[in-house]
C-alpha cells in the first residue's frame, strides 16, 4: 500500500474513534451538565478560542505547506523546524500573559482560566511537522490514546452538574498533553540549530498571512457562540453548541482526507503537475459529496427521534437548529477541498482570503440580526448561509480555471436520493418512540435506500474505485502465480 494510504487509514481510524466517543460521552455530558452547564463551557470556550487563534497564527497550515517542501534533508528540516517553532513559543508566551489580563478585567471565571491551557498545547502544538513530511502513523497513536484516556475519563468522573470543573480539566489536559507526546517522535527527525530572529520574524510574517483569514473564519464559525451568550443565554449557547457538535464529528472524519492530501498536492504543483493534481482534487470532490449528502440527509430524518434520548429533555431546542446545522455537512467539506487542495498548495492565498473576508463580514452582520430575533435558529441559519457563500466562491473560481468540478449527474442524484431517503424514514418510523432501537433502523434503513438508488442510478463513486482496487488485486494475483 503506498504512503497516501496508509496516511488515509491513520488519520481515519483516529477520525472514526472521534465519531464513535461522542456517542457515548455526549449523551453522559448532556444528561450531566445539562444545556446550562453545557453552554457555560462552550460560551468560555469560545473566548479562550480567540486566544488559541492567536497563538496558532496560521503555523498549522503554513508549517505543513514548508515543511513539505524541504523534503528529506535532515538539516533543512532541523533548521525550518526551529525557525517555525521558536516564533511559536514566544508568541504563545505573549498571547498567555493577554490572556489572564483579560480574564481578571471582566472577571471570567475559573472554567476560563483552566482553559489557559488550551494556548499552552497550541504553542506547543508541532503535528504540522509531521504531517509536513507526510507521517500520520505517530499523530493517529498519540491522538488515539488519549482519545481513549480522555473517554473513559468522562465516564467515570462526569456524573452531575457539579462535575463540570472536572469536565474542564480533563478536556484542556488532554488538549496540551497531545502536542508534548510529539515532542518526543522529534528526536530522530531533526536537532537543534538556533534559529536567528530576522528568520524568525520573515516566518511570522509569512505565517500572518494565512493567519488573518483565520482571523475571518473564527468570526463566522465562533463567534456565533459568544454572541448568543451575550445576546442571549447560556441555554442557547448549549443547544446551539451541541446541534454544531453532531455535525462536526461528521465533518472531522471527511476533512481527514484533505488533512492527508494536502502535502500530495503541494509536491504535484511545485513539480508543475497540475492537470494531475485538478483530476484529484474533482475526485475527491464527489466521493466526499456522496458521503456528506447521505449523512445530511441522516441527520434531517433521524434527529426528532434521536434528541430526546440522546442529549435530554433539556435541550428540546436542538430539533429546530440540527436540521438547518446540518447542511455544514455537505458545504464544508467541499469548500474546505478546494482550499487546502488547490488554493493554499499553489499559493493562491488572496483567493483563499477574499471568501472568508465576505464570510465574516456577512457572519457579523446577520448575527446582529438574527440572534437577538431568533436566538439558537438565527445562529444556525447564519452559519450555513455563509459556509454555502464560501463554498459557492471556491467552487467557482476552481471551476473557472480548471472547467472541473462535482459531476453535475451525480450531485443531482445524490440529492435527489436524500430527499426520498428522508421521506421514506419518516414515513416508516413516525409512530415508533424515541428510542437507540429506533435511531438504529432509522439509520439502516436510510443508508440501504441511498445505497441502492445511487447504485442503480449510476451514481455510485465508490463501486469504480472498488473496481479498479478488485483488478488490481487480480492482476497481481495471477502475475504471482
Amino acid at each position: 500500500m503506498n504512503k497516501i494510504g496508509k496516511n488515509l487509514i491513520y488519520q481515519s481510524s483516529y477520525q472514526v474513534l472521534k465519531i464513535l466517543m461522542p456517542l457515548v460521552t455526549v449523551p453522559i455530558v448532556s444528561h450531566s451538565l445539562g444545556s446550562t452547564g453545557i453552554g457555560q463551557y462552550a460560551f468560555s470556550n469560545s473566548i479562550a478560542q480567540y486566544f488559541v487563534l492567536i497563538a496558532a497564527l496560521g503555523l498549522p497550515l503554513y508549517g505543513t505547506r514548508e515543511i513539505a517542501r524541504v523534503g528529506s534533508d535532515k538539516e533543512q528540516l532541523s533548521r525550518k523546524f526551529w525557525v517555525l517553532e521558536g516564533f511559536s513559543i514566544l508568541l504563545t508566551v505573549i498571547v498567555l500573559v493577554c490572556y489572564f489580563i483579560i480574564g481578571m478585567l471582566f472577571n471570567l471565571g475559573i472554567i476560563y482560566y483552566f482553559q489557559a491551557l488550551l494556548v499552552i498545547g497550541t504553542g506547543l502544538d508541532i503535528s504540522w511537522f509531521f504531517m509536513g513530511i507526510e507521517d500520520f502513523k505517530k499523530i493517529t497513536l498519540v491522538n488515539f490514546t488519549l482519545q481513549i484516556a480522555s473517554f473513559w475519563l468522562i465516564v467515570t468522573q462526569v456524573n452531575s452538574s457539579s462535575d463540570l470543573i472536572k469536565y474542564v480539566i480533563i478536556l484542556t489536559t488532554i488538549s496540551v498533553l497531545s502536542p508534548v507526546t510529539l515532542w518526543y517522535f522529534l528526536r530522530n527527525k531533526i536537532y537543534f540549530i538556533r534559529p536567528k530572529f530576522k528568520d524568525m520574524w520573515q516566518a511570522l510574517k509569512s505565517s500572518a498571512i494565512l493567519f488573518v483569514p483565520q482571523v475571518a473564519i473564527i468570526l463566522y464559525t465562533n463567534l456565533n457562540k459568544t454572541m448568543l451568550g451575550t445576546l442571549g443565554n447560556k441555554t442557547f449557547v448549549g443547544v446551539f453548541s451541541n446541534a454544531l457538535l453532531v455535525t462536526t464529528v461528521f465533518i472531522t472524519l471527511i476533512s481527514s482526507i484533505d488533512t492527508v492530501l494536502m502535502p500530495h498536492a503541494t509536491r504535484l504543483f511545485s513539480q508543475y503537475k497540475h492537470n494531475e493534481g485538478y483530476v484529484m482534487i474533482q475526485r475527491v470532490l464527489n466521493f466526499e459529496a456522496y458521503f456528506t449528502i447521505a449523512i445530511a440527509a441522516g441527520i434531517i430524518a433521524l434527529s426528532d427521534k434521536l434528541i430526546p434520548w440522546f442529549f435530554g429533555s433539556s435541550f428540546a431546542g436542538m430539533n429546530a437548529v440540527l436540521p438547518i446545522l446540518s447542511l455544514l455537512v455537505i458545504v464544508i467539506p467541499g469548500g474546505m477541498s478546494i482550499s487546502r487542495q488547490y488554493l493554499i498548495p499553489q499559493d493562491r492565498i488572496k483567493e483563499y482570503n477574499n471568501s472568508v473576508y465576505l464570510g465574516a463580514i456577512i457572519s457579523v452582520i446577520m448575527n446582529f440580526l438574527l440572534i437577538p430575533v431568533l436566538g439558537a435558529v438565527g445562529a444556525a441559519i447564519v452559519s450555513v448561509a455563509v459556509e454555502t457563500l464560501i463554498w459557492l466562491i471556491r467552487l467557482w473560481d476552481f471551476w473557472g480555471n480548471t472547467h472541473l468540478g462535482y459531476s453535475r449527474w451525480q450531485f443531482t442524484v445524490n440529492v435527489l436520493t436524500g430527499v426520498i431517503m428522508i421521506f421514506v424514514i419518516k414515513c416508516l418510523t413516525a409512530n415508533m418512540s424515541a428510542t437507540p432501537i429506533t435511531t438504529i433502523i432509522q439509520a439502516a434503513l436510510g443508508a440501504s435506500v441511498y445505497l441502492v438508488l445511487t447504485t442503480i442510478l449510476k451514481a455510485n463513486p465508490v463501486l469504480p474505485l472498488l473496481k479498479q482496487f478488485w483488478d488490481d488485486f487480480s492482476k497481481k494475483k495471477n502475475w504471482h502465480s
